[in-house]
């Protein structure tokens, strides 16, 4: 289930909605913090209860404490919630406790799990989707942030014309997180006056990050400015972007550029910000570097872009040395004839 589709049956069924055990499964971490803190919510009513709540690290609890803790009732309460963060760090020994205590969870114990990824070929991993239920919590694609943006512009009394949401998704691309802070920046601007008038003010409000953006990234590696990508992905990894995450924003634009180009060969340049369904500034930059490549530069770019993810999800490899690596590979995919 998408995990905006689990909050809202949440809102609506409340606590009866908890029937098994939750995996929060993916790479957008504002889900699995909605999500948690809705569950938190409707578990305890006071924040006295929170010595009910236990938050373990799956690669610093030991197994034996791990199998303590979901056997233990809850103290003083009805009920007692369990998260355990991080399953993709799980080991044998955790793999075996957790595997054990799922079917025996005293019925008052909620148990939450988190992972980024799982490798979805091992049993384990097969037995224990088959306790829970799995929440998937990916990023969203641009025109889901953009309705989201819209959503939460809206309940936060912010009234914002569809360009200005364009430009903060251009600028902070679509970690939900991010464009919350955005938001909430805004907010605290508008209390002092009107909404910011000009692109000026935009760009001042919205600070440095449109220089840090994945496209930026990726015009460096278009251009062969290897060294410009390589500095603006390590001030994105810095600012807390997930990997993967960038990788699939960096697939995501190499695949709107192969569409660009196949448009632009039929005649139908034209049509690039209807189809696909972006700002008229985004559909201008994404026409002039598709004109200026080949579909064999495409074509080996976007084969790079499959193999990383391959590879990450697959745990092949280390994600931050990965994402270098691709990097350093596009400027030479799409530079070299």
């Amino acid at each position: 289930m998408k995990a905006s589709d689990f909050l809202y049956s949440l809102q609506q069924k409340g606590v009866d909605r908890l029937t098994r055990p939750v995996l929060f499964l993916g790479e957008e971490e504002y889900w699995m913090v909605a999500g948690i803190n809705r569950i938190k919510q409707l578990l305890f009513q006071s924040a006295e209860e929170d010595f009910n709540v236990v938050v373990m690290e799956t690669k610093e609890v030991e197994a034996s404490l791990l199998g303590t803790e979901l056997a233990t009732a809850p103290f003083f309460s009805s009920r007692r919630l369990i998260i355990l963060k991080g399953l993709e760090e799980l080991k044998a020994a955790h793999e075996e406790t957790l595997l054990a205590a799922l079917p025996h969870l005293p019925p008052e114990v909620f148990l939450v799990l988190t992972a980024r990824n799982l490798d979805q070929r091992k049993k384990g991993v097969k037995q224990l989707k088959t306790f829970v239920e799995t929440v998937y919590c990916e990023p969203l694609k641009s025109y889901e942030a953009k309705g989201w943006l819209r959503q939460e512009a809206k309940a936060l009394g912010l009234d914002l014309a569809p360009h200005e949401l364009d430009l903060l998704l251009e600028a902070k691309g679509t970690s939900l997180f991010s464009l919350k802070n955005e938001l909430e920046k805004i907010k605290t601007y508008c209390a002092h006056g009107a909404k910011p008038a000009s692109m000026a003010e935009w760009h001042t409000l919205l600070g440095e990050a449109g220089e840090t953006n994945i496209f930026a990234m990726i015009d460096g590696a278009i251009e062969g400015k290897t060294g410009v990508a390589l500095n603006l992905l390590q001030r994105l990894l810095a600012a807390g972007e997930p990997e993967t995450k960038i990788l699939a924003l960096l697939g995501n634009e190499v695949r709107r550029m192969l569409f660009g180009w196949f448009l632009l060969q039929n005649g139908r340049g034209h049509e690039i910000q209807k189809e696909l369904g972006c700002h008229p500034y985004v559909a201008e930059k994404i026409r002039k570097k598709a004109a200026g490549l080949t579909f064999t530069q495409l074509r080996r770019a976007h084969q790079r872009i499959l193999a990383a993810d391959y590879r990450l999800k697959t745990g092949q490899t280390e994600p931050g040395l990965e994402l270098y690596a691709v990097v350093l590979d596009l400027g030479s995919c799409l530079t070299e004839k």
